[in-house]
């Protein structure tokens, strides 16, 4: 059992992220900290959680570019309504109708896919661009930076804090989101029918159906998840950011797939971790934070993630290639 673990793709990629950050560190000490470690995280947070609800939809066999405008559509005009009201509550009420929004978008993704037989893929294009489209003419088009009362000092609410070389680094309290979303998700994925129907359509559509698995229930499960985290992610960096944007995370889309590739799922389908998805997105985020230290423009980021990600696809596809 330890042995195979050691053997673990996700565990080589815990070696690559010691490596890195070793490598870095001998060029600016400072980067091998406490104080860099929470920063990965807590900026990467947001990616982790739009990553874990991009991962079912992977492991599935298909590519959604839409969960970002998700997150847009899931905020925005939720906080302009409520702000409109003239709410001044705490952050739970925000959490419960966004997460419902998010989660009604997935149910009418998951409906047009069975229904119509679209791919995943194609749709998402659609989806995107509608989203985004409807968010911005029918809500509006500029960020807004109102903020209820019992919500103010929520980005300043740390679980720790350390010194650093930028002051104080601290970890956010949505990071204990992150644990829950990854157990609960782990356990859904392995531990389940509905998530080993997951990985069985993945691997072989026609087998899965013919084994048994609803692929209609399949698709109204992964994609209200999907729906349902990136609402959570969209929210919780609104509310870190303290300003809604109604084009939030456009363009971010490939920077959370690079990070469940790299992570180890394929996007043919059939193959994914949670653990791996967390590594890969804490990779990301420790290469942005390299060319800082490094003392790039941070312009350079999506070309070396870009050329991080061609690399490790064409790794990836020798691999498979020379196993057959």
């Amino acid at each position: 059992m330890k042995l195979k673990i050691f053997k673990s793709y996700e565990f080589l990629l815990f070696l690559l992220l010691i490596a890195f950050a070793g490598m870095i560190g001998l060029f600016n000490p400072a980067f091998f900290s406490i104080g860099t470690l929470f920063d990965v995280i807590r900026i990467q947070t947001i990616y982790i959680l739009m990553a874990f609800g991009l991962l079912p939809v992977l492991i599935l066999g298909g590519v959604d570019i839409s969960f970002v405008a998700i997150a847009a559509v899931s905020t925005f005009p939720i906080h302009m309504w409520l702000i409109g009201l003239g709410y001044e509550g705490g952050i739970w009420l925000y959490y419960i109708l966004c997460t419902a929004v998010g989660i009604l978008v997935g149910l009418l993704i998951g409906f047009l896919l069975d229904t119509f037989k679209i791919r995943i893929f194609d749709l998402s294009l659609g989806m995107n661009t509608l989203l985004y489209g409807f968010t911005l003419f029918f809500v509006g088009s500029l960020t807004n930076f109102d903020m209820p009362a019992g919500m103010v000092g929520w980005n300043q609410r740390w679980l720790f804090t350390v010194q650093s070389v930028v002051g104080i680094s601290g970890l956010h309290i949505s990071f204990i989101s992150i644990f829950i979303v990854g157990f609960l998700l782990h356990y859904f994925l392995r531990y389940t029918t509905l998530g080993r129907g997951v990985f069985a359509v993945g691997s072989d559509k026609s087998v899965a159906i013919r084994t048994g698995f609803n692929l209609r229930k399949v698709y109204m499960t992964v994609f209200p998840i999907m729906g349902a985290l990136s609402a959570i992610a969209g929210l919780t960096y609104s509310v870190l950011e303290a300003n809604f944007r109604p084009y939030l995370f456009l363009g971010k889309n490939m920077q959370v797939l690079a990070a469940c590739v790299l992570g180890g799922a394929a996007v043919t389908g059939g193959r994914g971790s949670v653990l791996g998805t967390f590594l890969g997105t804490i990779l990301i985020g420790l290469v942005n934070q390299a060319l800082v230290y490094l003392g790039f423009e941070t312009q350079w980021f999506d070309f070396v993630v870009g050329t991080i990600f061609i690399i490790y696809a064409t790794f990836q596809t020798a691999t498979t290639r020379s196993k057959r």
